[in-house]
């Protein structure tokens, strides 16, 4: 091989060049964040948020349909009463000279209460989303748990109390004590009497049930205040966002 003539540098082959530019176009500018311990917690506690407002709507929306069968149970019982009352069809009169009414308007002003605040919070729940990230939805289901749950007790106690005492007398009675008397002689049972004690009584057994399902509510308010205050003491250490604190 000649030597180079005089005067005359070594340049590097255009290959070096091209290689260079091709290396650095396949190196990554920015290597993709990593999860961060921060992040699984900001997406659990969202899915918390989720799980909650979907549980608060189903047990609001079956607390509205239990309310409206007690609703219509007592209604019903009422009703036939009145029809039968003043029925000319019997020789002596069906009803004692004192019927007490107020263990059926308590289960019907019952149903009533609760139908309303139970269908109020599925509205307001189920409402525009820029209108739920204003509102301490919680809060709302919280009071209103609290609420039901005062009545049915009530109510059960009231209308119970009021049974028991007027059972084994002659002279008065409620809906429930005086046609249930009649209860396993449904073939000879006078002005419809099978069907209003049935009513009242299916009336009384779904405010009874309703506890239950109160007390469901109470404790899934009281989980939606524990995640709550996680969430706000997260966001205090620079864990989550502040947004997440209305459940």
């Amino acid at each position: 091989m000649s030597p180079n003539p005089a005067g005359e540098s070594k340049k590097p082959h255009l290959s070096v060049f091209r290689f260079a530019s091709f290396q650095s176009s396949r190196r990554p500018s920015q290597a993709p964040p990593a999860y961060t311990p921060d992040d699984v917690l900001a997406t659990r506690d969202q899915i918390h948020v989720k799980i909650l407002h979907w549980l608060r709507i189903a047990i609001a929306s079956i607390t509205f349909l239990v309310s409206i069968v007690i609703i219509a149970c007592s209604a019903t019982a009422l009703r036939t009463y009145t029809n039968t009352r003043y029925n000319v069809e019997w020789i002596l009169p069906l009803w004692p000279s004192t019927v007490d009414l107020r263990p059926t308007h308590a289960l019907l002003a019952c149903g009533v209460i609760v139908a309303v605040a139970s269908i109020f919070y599925v509205v307001v729940s189920v409402a525009h989303t820029s209108l739920r990230s204003k509102l301490p939805l919680n809060l709302i289901f919280t009071i209103l748990a609290f609420l039901s749950l005062f009545m049915t007790i009530f109510t059960t106690v009231f209308a119970n109390t009021i049974n028991s005492r007027l059972s084994d007398s002659t002279q008065a009675g409620t809906l429930a004590s005086w046609t249930c008397k009649w209860q396993g002689f449904s073939p000879v049972a006078p002005g419809r009497f099978t069907e209003i004690c049935t009513t009242s009584t299916a009336a009384i057994d779904l405010v009874i049930l309703m506890i239950v399902i109160q007390s469901l509510s109470v404790l899934l308010a009281g989980w939606g205040w524990w995640v709550g205050a996680k969430i706000k003491r997260e966001a205090r250490e620079g864990k989550g966002e502040v947004r997440h604190a209305y459940v």
